[in-house]
């Protein structure tokens, strides 16, 4: 194993959640298991739905949903008639017999016990583990399903599920924070899943920096160094107080069911994946979120419109070369630069009586592009400064004169020497980029407090095959 004693910030893992892949419902329903524990409101905006209170802790969508929330997180939900878009354990009113059993089985195993209700001409299944109770009904003659009802057990301390040891090799450990082989793989085979949709299979092996080391192994070190710098911003956490809501710890549990619904049986064996192991990979970035907004709540959020201003122009390029037989940029002759000149003197007088530049330079141009969006030392990096600065001269609705650079001659038409949207949107972007730059000169002394060792050949042993 390989010490380190102060890290170096390479990025900052706290939007890793995106990244991890998850399954989600069938398109147009809620998978209401999901939010058990969460908060009424959060129930009803995770789900779409609005709740009336019935009674004390009792809340319902008439024909809908049965909601019991006692002290306002909801601990028991039932599915009623119309309840349709919702699902308990993927299983939905209406849903055939034969396959809703399927579903339930592969979760809670085989009912309990089952219970003829004569009047209303149906039977109800009872399912248990140690962690939920569920009820359902199916229609006797259709064997479809009628009604579901979903309540959080509490099991006595001698049924408490213990906790599943098979983490696989240590790792890394962050002063205290120990990193097991599974909990490593929930961040690898998330980024491994991204690069392989958008590069291939093949991407691991490749030398990215012809330095002599693959792909795989720059991702691997990043993955690492991500991980490290989680374990650190959740552990500070304690010291600030931090910590998640009902609400956010609602999420970890809904993104975490997803994600583990997601895996591959063979997965789930290979990498020794849990829906406890993957709710604390969700909490640990949800917390590191939290941790970064509260520590950088105070940033400077004043920005002056100059140093943002984005300005929008169109424009038509009549080049000063012409390409050769060979495909090479050449120079005209002093004949062939006055032919073109003449021209571009014919489109200006044009383009300060158009009323659609636009078209005009879609007509006669020879720039690939027409219409940029950029602000003060952020124009086109194809031309030179010069364009730039003739375009932050215009007024909106003005037109430029004939701009010479050493690509040819342009006219400048400017859209709007204002951006609104593109402005603000690079105001944020200032604003993120100090909340960045704050948070890592915080980290860089909270880096210093971690002795960090990495288990260096059992990470470069980790394959991507």
């Amino acid at each position: 194993m390989r010490t380190m004693g102060k890290i170096k910030i390479l990025t900052l893992a706290l939007l890793m959640m995106s990244v991890l892949p998850a399954c989600r419902v069938k398109e147009g329903q809620y998978e209401v298991t999901n939010y058990i524990g969460s908060s009424i409101s959060n129930f009803e905006k995770k789900t779409n739905i609005d709740l009336l209170e019935q009674s004390k802790d009792v809340y319902i969508a008439e024909g809908k949903i049965q909601v019991i929330a006692p002290g306002g997180d909801v601990s028991s939900v039932t599915l009623l008639d119309e309840a349709k878009e919702y699902t308990i354990y993927g299983v939905a009113i209406g849903m055939k017999k034969s396959d809703a059993e399927k579903l339930l089985n592969d979760t809670f195993g085989k009912e309990l016990n089952k219970t003829i209700d004569s009047a209303n001409h149906s039977i109800t299944y009872h399912y248990m583990n140690k962690e939920h109770e569920l009820y359902v009904s199916f229609d006797i003659d259709q064997e479809k399903v009628t009604e579901l009802s979903f309540y959080k057990a509490h099991p006595s301390d001698s049924e408490e599920e213990t906790q599943d040891t098979a983490r696989g090799e240590l790792m890394a450990m962050i002063g205290d924070s120990k990193v097991y082989y599974n909990e490593a793989m929930v961040y690898l085979k998330s980024v491994q899943e991204n690069y392989e949709k958008e590069y291939g299979k093949d991407i691991w092996e490749v030398d990215i920096q012809n330095d002599g080391n693959s792909f795989g192994d720059l991702i691997k070190d990043v993955v690492i160094d991500q991980i490290i710098e989680l374990k650190i911003i959740v552990d500070k956490a304690k010291e600030l107080g931090i910590e998640l809501d009902s609400d956010e710890k609602a999420d970890a549990r809904a993104f975490a069911r997803e994600h583990y619904e997601g895996l591959s049986d063979q997965d789930i064996i290979k990498y020794h994946m849990t829906k406890e192991l993957l709710e604390n990979v969700y909490a640990n970035n949800i917390l590191a979120e939290k941790v970064f907004e509260t520590v950088t709540i105070n940033v400077d959020n004043t920005v002056p419109d100059h140093e943002a201003q984005q300005i929008t122009v169109q424009h038509i390029l009549i080049k000063g070369t012409k390409t050769n037989d060979e495909g090479k940029e050449v120079a005209l002759s002093q004949e062939e630069k006055q032919v073109k000149y003449d021209k571009v003197q014919s489109l200006l007088s044009k383009a300060k009586e158009t009323e659609d530049f636009y078209a005009l330079a879609e007509a006669n141009t020879e720039a690939d592009t027409i219409e940029y969006t950029f602000g003060r030392g952020t124009g086109p990096t194809e031309y030179s400064s010069a364009f730039e600065q003739a375009a932050f001269t215009l007024k909106t609705g003005e037109v430029s004169n004939i701009i010479s650079t050493e690509y040819g001659w342009h006219i400048i038409y400017c859209v709007t020497d204002f951006n609104e949207d593109a402005t603000t949107q690079v105001k944020e972007n200032i604003i993120e980029q100090r909340r960045m730059d704050m948070f890592a000169n915080v980290f860089s002394e909270w880096s210093t407090d971690y002795d960090v060792v990495i288990n260096t050949e059992a990470w470069k042993s980790i394959s991507f095959e």
